[in-house]
């Protein structure tokens, strides 16, 4: 009547609405059955996914068997997992090697060849997923299966791999950048030329976070408000790397984003104007400086990220003036921006 999500069951309730006559019925079940499924809860629950799994008459109930053991955690099931990876719909498969993925092992040999063989299969999403998988596993010799799969005849999978390519190029919590091989500067740089735009993207974020700007004029193009169907988180690395990089041709479309007329429906909005900051542009440092005293809240503590991504050193005083004082602003944005600005 109110709208309210129906609480999870028991794990009475769920082990019996898991043979339920309606598919619908055992899916909703088969999800309830992960908070009881991990190898130290309960074994009741991992057999009654693991029949689901291989058994079940309906491929959306196996599916959401398969995405249940990969969020129990339960490495006790590989062995169901490939043998679903095997399963007659791709639908199933794919929800299969995302779960090795989760719960699997590069150590398995079983794991290994499942991954092999998918990387071949003739259907993108499994193709896809043993990326992601091979990558999570850190299966021997993965910078050659990413590498690879760059060249992938399947857009999604060729930006996926050089998407576990940058997250392999970067070290520790703090970020750092690992060197560039050859093998992956290489593929990155033949992908610039690439007939879609997204993958045109991710290698010059992938190029240029390596001091690599041969992907500049990408980044550029991006920086400039336009209806593209792209990743946002992408989209949102091209705004900051064209601040950091102080591109100046991408200057005139972060300018549109920041100030523009339809300013407030860019979701970048707040980014462009960090990475104009970032350029020396006055108006987009003086709009960062005036929101330190907003009336909001919310507003001042957007202020004070921003003056830290953008290195207002001019702002230090302010910051320190708020530390302490919760109701100034979020005091975890106040001390992680005064150690940007080096305090």
């Amino acid at each position: 009547m109110f709208g309210l999500s129906p609480l999870p069951r028991s794990l009475a309730a769920a082990l019996r609405d898991a043979e339920h006559d309606r598919a619908q019925v055992r899916v909703s079940a088969v999800r309830d059955l992960a908070r009881y499924a991990s190898d130290d809860v309960d074994a009741r629950a991992r057999d009654a996914l693991v029949a689901r799994l291989l058994h079940d008459t309906t491929a959306e109930v196996r599916a959401a068997a398969a995405i249940a053991l990969a969020d129990a955690g339960a490495p006790t099931t590989v062995p169901a997992l490939i043998e679903a990876s095997k399963d007659t719909r791709i639908s199933v498969r794919q929800m299969a090697l995302l779960a090795l993925g989760e719960v699997g092992t590069s150590g398995d040999p079983g794991v290994m060849e499942t991954l092999r063989d998918a990387l071949a299969e003739e259907a993108a999403p499994l193709r896809f997923q043993a990326v992601i998988a091979s990558h999570r596993l850190d299966v021997p010799d993965v910078e050659r299966v990413l590498v690879d799969a760059t060249a992938d005849r399947d857009a999604e999978v060729r930006h996926v791999a050089f998407r576990s390519l940058e997250e392999r190029a970067t070290a520790g919590d703090g970020g750092s950048a690992r060197a560039l091989s050859g093998a992956v500067a290489a593929a990155a740089h033949t992908a610039l030329d690439d007939s879609v735009l997204a993958v045109r993207l991710v290698a010059a974020i992938l190029l240029a976070r390596h001091g690599d700007t041969a992907g500049a004029s990408v980044l550029a193009e991006i920086a400039t408000p336009a209806r593209r169907a792209l990743d946002p988180e992408d989209e949102q690395a091209a705004i900051e790397l064209a601040g950091e990089l102080r591109l100046s041709a991408a200057r005139r479309g972060l300018t549109r984003r920041a100030f523009g007329r339809l300013t407030g429906r860019d979701r970048f909005a707040f980014d462009a104007r960090i990475a104009l900051a970032k350029m020396g542009d006055e108006r987009a440092r003086a709009a960062i400086l005036r929101a330190l005293a907003a009336w909001s809240r919310d507003a001042r503590t957007l202020a004070v990220v921003a003056v830290g991504r953008a290195r207002l050193a001019e702002a230090k005083s302010a910051l320190l003036a708020m530390r302490g004082d919760p109701s100034r602003a979020e005091p975890e944005a106040v001390g992680e921006a005064l150690a940007l600005l080096g305090e």
